[in-house]
């Protein structure tokens, strides 16, 4: 949006134009929130992040895996984002929920399948016998594991949002129908 029509835009909102939907105007209320959440979340992630490079280069090694460490943090700052927006009301756009439920599609596809692909070459015994700690670190199965139902939990919060959304939709719609 250019400068000159959001002036236009502002312009009709305060001299209370009719032809202005409310849908607009939450949509410009939505980006400020969802902007803001973002930001929080990457600056979680970027402080956990670094803090876990910090520990893992510095101190002792904590994970068998420094990549799925920092895949668990971004996990984590992903479901912070999607339970904020979730809170805050700025998880759905105008357009209504279909970006976010092909979302929750992929989200359901990491974690079911990933774990899978990732641990269906080892042999049952050494996945069961090192599967919490292996060498005094956090094994890796056990972290594919976690980001995976960190994946999956905020899949299952999105789809339960999307389907909350569809049925205030759908009772508004009623509403105005009648």
């Amino acid at each position: 949006m250019s400068l000159k029509s959001f002036d236009d835009f502002c312009a009709k909102i305060v001299n209370n134009d009719p032809t202005i939907p409310q849908k607009d105007i939450f949509d410009e209320r939505q980006m400020v929130v969802r902007s803001q959440i973002t930001t929080r979340a990457l600056w979680a992630f970027v402080i956990m992040s670094g803090i876990n490079l910090l520990i893992m280069e510095c101190g002792p090694q904590w994970c068998d895996s420094w990549v799925l460490s920092t895949a668990m943090f971004g996990a984590i700052a992903y479901l912070y984002w999607v339970c904020a927006n979730a809170r805050r009301g700025s998880l759905f756009g105008v357009n209504g929920t279909a970006t976010l439920a092909s979302q929750v599609g992929f989200l359901f596809g990491d974690a079911v399948f990933i774990p899978i692909v990732i641990l269906s070459d080892k042999e049952p015994d050494e996945l069961f016998e090192n599967f919490f700690i292996r060498n005094g670190m956090v094994s890796e199965y056990f972290m594919i594991a976690l980001d995976g139902a960190i994946l999956l939990t905020a899949g299952i919060v999105m789809a339960v949002c999307i389907g909350n959304h569809r049925k205030k939709e759908k009772a508004e719609k009623e509403n105005d129908d009648k």
